[in-house]
């Protein structure tokens, strides 16, 4: 269907409440995504050359009338359209400019309009001017070597994730995977620094944390199947945004055993519970999300229902299930959150041949603190107790636990296990949550996931879950 609409340039439609156009972008579901913009400009130069002509039989006055009331119902239609509505429509040049200039931050799009201007001119009265009286075999090397820089800088990230991609895949003599973090025992403050930093950087799109083979095989459906090299067991993995996190770590431990993967993911919705209050999980666009996350419910149950799996892997950070209590933490039986979690589970466990796994709440960081541990660690003036304690944020996550240990105990029994990071993280010597190791290298990133350094912590769980089942 966006192949066909793309062919006749129709793509600017208004995206309907199951697509997300940032989420196909991360995922790279739909090739024709980007073209609702080719389709504005395609338009744009197919209605212009009519607006002119009825202009140019127009004398005098009544011309300029004419483009004023033209420009000024253009831009009504964009004021008073749903921003979904005007986001997508096709505005005259002359209305798009005021728009630009006039709706957003006037003095830093104003001085960007003329840099741009300026800079045209620079490139024209140099490079341009330049390479017009050069030879047609310096014009064919130049076409080449451009052609060439600009592929390779677009598809950098697919490069440098097919070089990673035969490196982590590659399964030493002892059966293990290469590290996703590239840590060894040697490395220093320097080294948690830059890693550190690379980590919250890259976040869960690091090319090492993803998963290569993804074949769409559902119809309709933003899901991924990935092969298994074993014969025994289904596994399902679905979740929030922690689900991509976590994809690769649970493929390649269950990989020798299992003979498919199936994967679906939503950024910030738990398959379990939607939020009732806005959710604000340090993103700009954060608070957007959550009120689709009650219209994903029923795609996980969906999901679960299709695929069928032998055993399932809930991985999500908390958001609705750590919401207040309707009327304390002994009411559950009149709790709202906690009769959404039960009703889900009872449409999902059923679809569930042997078991499900659940990643339990445990608390986040403090994100604008992550970037400061290896400085912090450098200068020597605080304990690694005090850095960590700057770094705790507990968002009660204590009603997640609660809530989902009696989900288990109440309504799932023996069907159901939870993974319990709080003991995987848990200092003794400190008696607190660790967001570090001893050489400065964070667990969690300032996006709030699990880096790579803290997925290599948790391996050893996984290893276990996946040897045992």
């Amino acid at each position: 269907m966006s192949a066909g609409k793309a062919l006749i340039f129709t793509s600017n439609r208004a995206h309907t409440e199951d697509e997300d156009y940032f989420e196909k972008l991360a995922v790279a579901m739909d090739l024709f995504t980007h073209t609702w913009s080719l389709s504005v400009e395609i338009q744009f130069y197919f209605i212009i050359p009519f607006i002119f002509l009825i202009g140019l039989q127009l004398k005098g006055a009544s011309r300029y009338i004419y483009y004023a009331c033209l420009s000024g119902l253009s831009f009504i239609f964009h004021a008073t359209s749903p921003t979904s509505v005007a986001f997508n429509k096709l505005t005259p040049l002359p209305v798009r400019l005021f728009i630009t200039i006039f709706t957003g931050n006037t003095w830093i799009l104003t001085s960007a309009l003329i840099i741009s201007i300026l800079l045209a001119m620079l490139v024209h009265q140099t490079y341009e001017r330049w390479y017009l009286r050069q030879s047609n075999n310096m014009i064919a090397t130049l076409v080449i070597i451009l052609f060439s820089s600009n592929a390779i800088f677009i598809y950098r990230d697919q490069i440098q994730e097919n070089v990673d991609r035969t490196m982590n895949n590659t399964v030493s003599s002892d059966g293990k995977y290469p590290r996703f973090d590239g840590w060894t025992p040697n490395m220093t403050l320097d080294d948690a620094q830059k890693m550190n930093y690379h980590w919250n950087r890259y976040d869960i799109n690091d090319p090492k944390l993803r998963e290569s083979g993804c074949v769409h095989k559902f119809p309709n459906k933003n899901w991924c199947e990935y092969p298994g090299n074993g014969t025994e067991y289904k596994i399902a993995i679905l979740g929030s945004s922690y689900a991509r996190n976590h994809y690769k770590l649970i493929i390649q431990e269950c990989r020798n055993r299992a003979k498919a993967f199936t994967t679906a993911d939503v950024m910030g919705c738990e398959p379990i519970a939607a939020p009732h209050i806005p959710v604000d999980n340090g993103r700009a666009f954060a608070k957007t999300w959550s009120p689709t996350c009650a219209n994903h419910l029923i795609m996980f149950v969906d999901f679960i229902n299709t695929t069928q799996p032998d055993y399932a892997f809930i991985m999500s950070r908390f958001f609705a299930v750590a919401e207040p209590y309707n009327n304390g933490p002994d009411n559950l039986n009149n709790d709202t959150v906690y009769l959404e979690m039960k009703s889900q589970l009872k449409k999902m466990l059923p679809n569930i041949k042997k078991k499900l796994f659940i990643l339990d709440s445990f608390p986040r960081i403090q994100t604008k603190e992550v970037a400061k541990i290896a400085e912090e660690m450098k200068k020597g003036n605080k304990k690694m107790e005090d850095i960590n304690k700057s770094l705790y944020d507990p968002f009660h996550y204590e009603r997640g636990r609660h809530r989902y240990a009696e989900l288990v105990k109440n309504e799932c029994g023996p069907k159901c296990e939870l993974i319990d990071y709080v003991d995987a993280f848990w200092n003794k010597t400190m008696n607190a949550f660790q967001y570090f190791d001893s050489n400065g290298f964070t667990y969690f990133t300032s996006i709030n996931h699990v880096s790579a350094h803290g997925l290599e912590h948790v391996r050893p769980i996984y290893n276990k879950i996946c040897s045992g089942l």
